[in-house]
């Protein structure tokens, strides 16, 4: 009898102390913006304001675009919100991601990310900080001047011709496409050929090993696992139980194939002038190569930050743009009268070229410009500019301040979904970027590849082989939808970047 009594007993009293538990570590986690006294989405346990996020709901970019246009509903300048435990600081006001984004760029230069120089690959352009981005970044652009990118055009358009003759022998038995695939292998092609001077020939062999190798970049370094690692573990506890970012034969294969393309272009008497050719100079120190400030020298790259550089540009590079052209497609699919009016100009452009696909005849299709700009607005790859505030910084005109090391997410989805910017959103409308209408909108409020400071230094090379690929594939084929894609269109969770859940598939007829 008495046993039984104690049982009963015990039941609720532990579940009395698990709520007080619970209750204590509620308390702990998420008191931080009541406490600064800032407006913040009401969290729940454990997750925060992420279980849409670690739920497979929702996308990391979607999940932040979400929370903007919540506090931006409730007509908050800013706000907080919970990524489980770690507080996030959304700004809302345009005023104020200006000023974080650019005019204040200084105390907010850096984007959190995992950099470890014995994580050889991830010493990158993109993840570095302070004084070591400032210095690679500032030689950069030279690799992407619009003589480079003449000469890349014709790289470019060699290789769309193999792509169109692929789409061909693909399109001949009637069966729908799998286009994110093919254009994965192109883009690969494409910037391997420009970016590192190689023949990779994936569009003909989807078994070549760089392909297989380049996939875990966006698959491995932007899993939902290591995204909520990179955000709440700090960065010397994941250093210290030497925390990786890409698997071992990843990173192998990339340092010994880098290491072989250096030394075969150091005993090259020509130079190919290409970004390979300028990180190469940057390995060896001499008076040419002032530091960011022009003050002194640049120290020389080590190897594995020369590698680094290539990989996280090759990488970013064919990623990104076979996403951008995918989506544009499936734009193009779904609103054929858009399809139709722009290969009307493809048409009448390159008419006037003998029907050559160039660096001219590209730059008079100013719909297909359109066509792009309302892509990346609807569907920024990278969604969002992750900062960190280095200093602590008081929001003008308030009494708040943002502590030093808060983590602050400005979310372009989110800002180029808002309705005050883009009346009906959702809607692909490429009025919106007529010159009027543009002139309309304040500055960041279309940011597809960054802004200030670390806008993307690669955007034009971007841009350019998207453009190149969207322009062989509708000269050459009537796009349609297949039954296969899976509508309405979503995006998969577990992925940084905007990937379609369940792959696009398109119906392509020869012309």
């Amino acid at each position: 009898m008495y046993i039984t009594l104690t049982i009963l007993w015990s039941v609720p009293i532990s579940i009395v102390a698990l709520i007080l538990v619970f209750g204590a570590l509620y308390r702990h986690w998420f008191s931080y913006w009541r406490k600064k006294n800032i407006n913040y989405l009401e969290p729940t346990f454990p997750f925060g304001n992420a279980f849409n996020f670690f739920s497979g709901r929702k996308s990391f970019g979607e999940l932040f675009a979400d929370w903007y246009l919540e506090m931006k509903k409730r007509q908050w300048p800013y706000g907080g919100a919970y990524f489980c435990g770690k507080p996030v600081f959304i700004p809302v006001d345009n005023s104020l991601i200006k000023k974080i984004l650019i005019s204040d760029f200084i105390l907010f230069p850096n984007r959190g990310l995992f950099v470890d120089k014995n994580e050889p690959l991830s010493t990158n352009l993109f993840n570095l900080e302070n004084y070591e981005w400032k210095n690679i970044r500032s030689k950069i652009p030279a690799a992407f001047t619009a003589a480079k990118m003449r000469r890349n055009v014709i790289i470019m358009e060699k290789i769309s011709k193999i792509l169109v003759e692929l789409l061909q022998k693909l399109s001949a038995n009637n069966q729908p496409i799998n286009i994110k695939d093919v254009l994965t292998r192109f883009m690969v092609d494409l910037d391997a050929a420009c970016l590192l001077g190689i023949n990779s020939n994936t569009l003909n062999n989807k078994d070549e090993e760089l392909l297989k190798q380049s996939r875990p970049f966006f698959d491995h370094q932007f899993s939902r696992t290591i995204i909520t690692m990179v955000v709440l573990i700090p960065r010397h506890i994941l250093s210290l139980f030497h925390f990786k970012l890409f698997p071992k034969s990843t990173t192998n294969y990339f340092l010994d194939m880098f290491k072989q393309i250096k030394e075969t272009r150091e005993k090259e008497t020509g130079k190919r002038n290409d970004l390979t050719d300028l990180l190469i100079d940057l390995c060896d120190e001499t008076k040419d190569h002032p530091d960011f400030n022009g003050v002194g020298k640049m120290g020389p790259l080590t190897f594995n930050e020369f590698a680094s550089q290539i990989y996280v540009f090759f990488e970013a590079a064919f990623e990104t743009s076979s996403s951008t052209l995918t989506l544009t497609l499936y734009e193009l699919a779904v609103n054929p009268e858009i399809q139709a009016r722009l290969r009307e100009e493809i048409d009448k452009v390159l008419k006037k070229y003998d029907g050559q696909i160039g660096y001219d005849s590209i730059n008079e299709m100013v719909y297909l410009d359109r066509v792009v700009d309302e892509t990346l607005r609807k569907y920024p790859i990278f969604p969002i500019l992750p900062r960190v505030c280095v200093n602590d910084y008081q929001i003008p005109d308030t009494d708040i301040t943002i502590d030093k090391n808060t983590f602050i997410m400005v979310t372009n989805l989110g800002i180029q979904h808002d309705p005050e910017y883009y009346p009906d959103p959702m809607r692909f409308d490429l009025d919106r970027f007529i010159p009027e209408n543009k002139a309309k909108r304040p500055h960041c409020s279309y940011m597809p590849f960054g802004e200030g400071p670390r806008i993307c230094v690669g955007k034009r090379f971007g841009i350019w082989q998207t453009k190149i690929g969207l322009i062989s594939v509708v000269k050459n084929f009537q796009i349609s939808l297949s039954k296969k894609t899976k509508l309405p269109l979503s995006f998969v969770s577990k992925e940084l970047i905007l990937n379609a859940q369940g792959s696009i598939w398109l119906n392509l007829d020869k012309l």
